[in-house]
């Protein structure tokens, strides 16, 4: 398990990274028709957003853990 300042780099690092994924995908896909499925581009940026979103709530959950623990 790593210690609080490394985990809130991490979680630094993520968020600057996720920022432009998303200021990206709303760029390119901003209107938004819900009866056509995505295309590929668009799947592609949801999934990446979204695993890091997923990253940054384990973070949390460890860096809660390791307050607890202290």
């Amino acid at each position: 398990m790593k210690n609080l300042e490394a985990l809130k780099i991490e979680s630094i690092e993520l968020r600057n990274k996720v920022t432009p994924l998303v200021v990206l995908k709303n760029e390119l896909f901003s209107n938004m028709d819900i009866e056509t499925p995505m295309c590929s581009k668009e799947e592609e940026l949801t999934k990446e957003i979204a695993s890091v979103y997923s990253r940054l709530n384990q973070i949390v959950s460890e860096r809660r853990k390791l307050i607890k623990n202290n």
